[in-house]
């Protein structure tokens, strides 16, 4: 690495992390995942690679940049279980947890599926990579494989080779001399390795030595082997095996060769290296999960919790992109102009907390901020689960799954309410579990204490508090209609539904259910995950059983029909056949954006579908776009920019989204990107419309080349003409008109081609 890039990040040693830049544009993904649990690392003649335990990231040694490695860029997956880069012929060979493995040569990734398309009992994991020539040893939980990079083949696999032929997990290889050695449960297995010896024949193997435990790792240098062995250093030398370090036992994390050094990671103590003339030294490290030595003799580690880590003798740097704290994601919304996401999670099995002290996450569109839990009112506070927001008083409230609720002002925490202080109560005793929260119209804050014998309250806009009993005391999120009447979740119960009749006064409250039975709901479950409300009024619901809404929700209180009711969609137009939408998926989550259209969270990935609620716009899943997995477990939308967030099971991504909440005039007018240079060849967007403005884009001379209508407050132009074409250099107008023709607008783009 370069000397003086070296200085300037020791002298900046608060620059620990690098944000996205870029604005996204209309059409194109982000990527918000955890970086600072690095597991594996790997280094090549320019960069660092990072593996963490979602996502991955390399360092370029040149300018001491940061890179995201993700599906957007060509590589197969996010989460890596192993790399290894070969020096002598420059491939870097990466393995995925799924099994599939990138070989990337320059710039060049060539895919390998064949492990991951292969029918195999049990788990396909890669544990470990062992470059010898051409051939890659791939130590797998189902056996040793080998690799043919150059070609890119699979061109042995050697299965059952256990005692008596049963299958083993092999944790790593080495090869020394004229024999190929494994580690495993069992221990340390050895064999010929020759042609003439039939590696896949059980017979052909021997063990070199027994393991009560088991053996992680071995590694071949200056014809001696290295291995940890039930916690403890050992070395092969003239045929024998002795401890490195008599009576010491270690949690080993890595036995590797760099740069002709021997390489032993010691979680909790230090790094051992050992030289080409056998001089062992210690460099003290805390917590590590994996160490390295650079080609320049530099120390760098993998930190379960500080990234990347450069080592040297004046102090460490630690790198890696910018992002949330952790993969968990709950209610996500916008305040204090930036987009938050709660944090915290709990047990689905019984709903219990997991004391999660993540906190929330805040986002400016650039750069992800994560709120201290450790300081002030907010030290204690865990699981985070629920937010609502009131603009008009500038006040944030926010819940937690266990310690009661948190108000900030101003974003600046002020009180925390539990029973102490507040009718608020403890289930079973124990735990202050606040399950939904949401402020109504005027400011009132409605609150959901699970599981307790008054599990609704109302703080009134001036500090009063309200308290309800209701059928059922496991209720969660809470929704208002355009009547301000409250439906709550009943988890596993149903919607409940509360017309106060926007009093204080409880004596003349209807409590309604919605369920199952026929004639109160005819929902297909009682298991309702979700709800939310259309801009004309629909409530549409997610259940464990597929999607459906009430047309008339108004009418649970007139005696009129509020059956639920699936949403069909004809074969073809005028047939009688068709099929409901999402009918048999998990909805875990529902989102109306600023067109008025469905955004779904399921099982099987995202789903959006139109104002009509009849037509499919996109499906995403982990096969046709970057979601790190098809479980979509929230779903927020970024009013600034119309900008989707996903909260998977395995971390958060974005996509950029053609609608936006509706202006209600024409004063902030937005075009992006402009001017539109001869690279881009996305979506330009027409930001600050109002709902369902119609916008014509002319040339100078008034010929008109696009028209089209706004979804909500956001409509966009594909730069191409009627005619397909690419439009010429020069100056377009853009002329917008709202829906009822009482308000116009207009502007330019400078179109370069």
């Amino acid at each position: 690495m370069n000397k003086k890039i070296l200085f300037f990040f020791l002298f900046l040693k608060t620059i620990v992390s690098f944000a996205q830049s870029k604005p996204v544009s209309v059409g194109n993904w982000r990527v918000h995942l955890p970086y600072d649990n690095v597991i594996n690392i790997a280094e090549t003649k320019g960069k660092i690679f990072a593996a963490g335990q979602f996502g991955a990231f390399a360092f370029i040694k040149a300018d001491g940049s940061i890179e995201r490695l993700t599906p957007l860029d060509g590589y197969s997956d996010y989460e890596i279980s192993f790399m290894k880069y070969d020096w002598v012929q420059d491939y870097l060979i990466i393995a995925y947890r799924n099994s599939k493995i990138d070989i990337i040569k320059g710039n060049r990734i060539a895919k390998n599926n064949d492990i991951f398309n292969k029918t195999i009992v049990g788990t396909k994991k890669i544990n470990h990579i062992n470059i010898v020539g051409d051939i890659a040893y791939l130590s797998t939980s189902f056996g040793l494989l080998e690799l043919d990079f150059v070609k890119n083949e699979i061109r042995n696999s050697y299965q059952n080779i256990g005692p008596n032929g049963a299958q083993i997990e092999v944790f790593s290889s080495a090869i020394l001399n004229d024999s190929i050695y494994i580690s495993g449960k069992n221990g340390i297995f050895k064999a010929k390795n020759s042609p003439i010896i039939n590696l896949a024949d059980f017979n052909n193997w021997f063990v070199s030595k027994t393991a009560l435990i088991g053996s992680h790792f071995i590694a071949e240098h200056q014809q001696k082997l290295y291995s940890e062995i039930d916690s403890q250093l050992f070395v092969y030398e003239n045929k024998k095996w002795q401890l490195l370090e008599p009576f010491s036992k270690a949690i080993v994390t890595n036995i590797d060769v760099n740069h002709s050094h021997l390489i032993i990671g010691v979680y909790g103590k230090h790094i051992i290296n050992i030289d080409n003339n056998n001089v062992k030294t210690y460099e003290p490290i805390n917590i590590l999960n994996q160490a390295m030595k650079d080609d320049k003799g530099f120390y760098w580690y993998a930190s379960p919790t500080n990234g990347l880590v450069y080592k040297e003798p004046t102090g460490e740097i630690n790198f890696f992109p910018n992002g949330p704290r952790a993969e968990t994601s709950y209610k996500m919304l916008n305040a204090y102009n930036d987009f938050l996401v709660m944090g915290g999670s709990y047990r689905e099995t019984n709903y219990a907390p997991n004391f999660k002290f993540i906190g929330y996450y805040q986002f400016d569109n650039f750069n992800w901020k994560n709120k201290d839990m450790s300081q002030g009112l907010m030290n204690g506070m865990y699981d985070l689960t629920v937010a609502s927001f009131q603009k008009s008083s500038n006040k944030l409230f926010v819940g937690s799954h266990g310690a009661g609720l948190l108000q900030f002002n101003n974003n600046i925490p002020q009180i925390v309410y539990n029973d102490s202080n507040s009718p608020l109560r403890k289930r079973g005793g124990f735990f202050n579990i606040i399950s939904g929260l949401n402020s109504d119209k005027n400011n009132n804050l409605w609150v959901s204490n699970y599981d307790v014998d008054s599990s609704l309250h109302q703080l009134t806009n001036r500090g009063i508090w309200i308290s309800y009993k209701l059928p059922v005391a496991t209720n969660s999120k809470i929704e208002f209609d355009s009547r301000n009447n409250k439906w709550l979740l009943a988890l596993g119960n149903g919607i409940i539904v509360l017309n106060d009749k926007n009093t204080a006064n409880k004596i003349d409250d209807i409590v309604l259910r919605v369920t199952e039975t026929k004639g109160q709901g005819n929902l297909p479950t009682n298991n309702v995950n979700d709800i939310a409300f259309t801009k004309g009024g629909e409530l549409l619901i997610g259940t464990d059983l597929g999607y459906v809404r009430i047309r008339n929700p108004n009418n649970i209180f007139t005696g009129g029909n509020f059956e639920a009711e699936r949403t069909v969609v004809s074969v073809e137009a005028g047939s009688s056949l068709g099929g409901n939408i999402l009918e048999s998926e998990i909805i875990n989550c529902i989102t109306i954006d600023g067109g008025d259209r469905r955004w779904f969270g399921t099982d099987k990935g995202a789903w959006l579908y139109d104002n009509d609620g009849s037509t499919l716009i996109y499906h995403f899943t982990r096969e046709n776009s970057p979601l790190p997995s098809n479980n979509i477990l929230s779903i927020g939308i970024n009013e600034n920019t119309g900008e989707v967030f996903f909260g998977t099971d395995k971390g958060l991504i974005s996509f950029r989204s053609d609608a936006m909440p509706a202006a209600k005039n024409f004063e902030n007018l937005k075009i992006f990107p402009n001017p539109v240079r001869p690279d881009f060849d996305g979506n330009i967007s027409i930001e600050g419309l109002m709902d369902n403005s119609i916008v014509k884009i002319t040339d100078i001379n008034g010929n008109l080349v696009h028209q089209t209508f706004s979804n909500g407050g956001l409509a966009t132009w594909n730069c191409r003409t009627f005619s397909g074409e690419r439009p010429s250099t020069g100056v377009y107008l853009v002329f917008c008109m709202s829906a009822d023709g009482e308000q116009t607008e207009a502007g330019k783009i400078l179109f370069i081609k």
